[in-house]
């Protein structure tokens, strides 16, 4: 066995523990627990600074402020636990992981916002709260087959990661109270619970949670869970003789905002072909509320009340062909102690979502998704 300062794992061999002929080629269990400190925010954080402002008064140039002091500054705290296994079977021809964890993240480092009447939008300062992120992760390696003219390997991995805010004291009064939950994720959008578009109207209409007549932020209690429920990738290698292909699955389960232009009808940007399906007429039965030009300050405003609410987050989980390699080994017999090595290699072919505007991962407007990549090369080794 060996040990260190935070962790401990033991390595059981095959000779003490275990048989020969054992189909248990290898088994290794370790546990580790630490603490660490990150000050990642730049030097002399906690100080008040100030700035030459480049005009004179009677002669004198004036200070203006930059930084404000803040005395109570100090190191953010990491608590890391892992516990994992590993064994090996048939002579490690299968291997398989498992891994949970638990890291508690507590004085974080942020921006506080502060009103504006203080003259800046925010203070670096020690966040009272403590964030847990946990999970599971699972690995699994085979050896398909293996032979001197035929190989394959295959390699999965599945991660099943959680979230959720511990505790935060005076979450309720303090700037936060619109973002978070206590012992919900970070990763939560607190939405308007969408009720439908009016048959009478053609306006889209939301729940009012406080019963107060008006649809406003105190009625955005609709809380959405935008954490991946889990995510992983499959990756396999098959050689014959001298020609070799690879290719890697990326998979996501989530969910996710869905594109969102300007308000249909009243800009010139292109806009979703859904928007066909529009409410037109008294009595009509519609999925999307009645275009404007912009005119129209109901539609206006339920628009983007639409956008902020449980109708605009949608499926976003995809399986996407990321990465594909087919590469040759020239047969150089004549040269002695050149290699040649022909490879065409493919990146972003396919892509599986029922996510339908735009690409499931990067959906905002302004930004590439990302591109099919083809590349050719001949790589000589002397």
């Amino acid at each position: 066995a060996t040990f260190g300062a935070a962790g401990a794992a033991w390595l059981f061999s095959k000779e003490t523990f275990i048989k020969e002929d054992s189909f248990l080629s290898f088994g290794k269990l370790r546990a580790s627990y630490g603490t660490t400190g990150s000050d990642q925010v730049g030097d002399y954080q906690f100080l008040d600074t100030y700035t030459t402002s480049g005009s004179a008064y009677n002669g004198i140039v004036g200070m203006d402020p930059t930084r404000l002091f803040n005395p109570n500054f100090s190191w953010e705290i990491n608590r890391k636990l892992e516990i994992a296994l590993e064994t090996g079977f048939f002579h490690d021809r299968l291997f398989f992981t498992a891994a949970g964890y638990r890291n508690r993240s507590s004085n974080q480092l942020v921006g506080i916002p502060l009103p504006a009447t203080t003259g800046f939008s925010s203070v670096s300062a020690n966040l009272d709260a403590v964030v847990e992120n946990s999970g599971l992760e699972f690995t699994l390696r085979t050896i398909n087959f293996s032979n001197p003219n035929f190989k394959w390997s295959t390699n999965f991995n599945i991660t099943v990661a959680r979230n959720r805010l511990v505790s935060f004291p005076g979450l309720e009064g303090s700037t936060y109270s619109n973002r978070y939950v206590i012992g919900r994720p970070t990763t939560i959008a607190k939405t308007y619970q969408f009720n439908g578009v009016n048959p009478s109207t053609g306006i889209y209409e939301f729940e009012d949670v406080n019963k107060d007549g008006i649809i406003s932020i105190e009625d955005r209690q609709t809380v959405v869970d935008l954490t991946p429920k889990y995510y992983g990738g499959l990756q396999n290698t098959i050689q014959y003789k001298r020609l070799q292909l690879d290719f890697l699955f990326q998979f996501v389960k989530q969910q996710n905002y869905d594109y969102s232009s300007y308000v249909p009808g009243g800009s010139f940007t292109n806009q979703p072909k859904d928007m066909i399906h529009a409410w037109n007429n008294q009595g009509d039965i519609m999925p999307y509320q009645i275009n404007t030009s912009g005119q129209n300050s109901a539609a206006v405003n339920a628009y983007y009340n639409y956008s902020d609410s449980n109708a605009g987050i949608v499926d976003a989980s995809y399986i996407r062909l990321k990465n594909i390699s087919l590469s040759y080994d020239l047969p150089l017999e004549t040269v002695k102690g050149v290699l040649c090595r022909l490879s065409l290699q493919g990146q972003n072919l396919l892509t599986f979502t029922p996510y339908k505007n735009g690409d499931p991962e990067f959906r905002f407007s302004g930004y590439l998704p990302p591109l099919q990549i083809f590349t050719a090369g001949v790589q000589l080794t002397f």
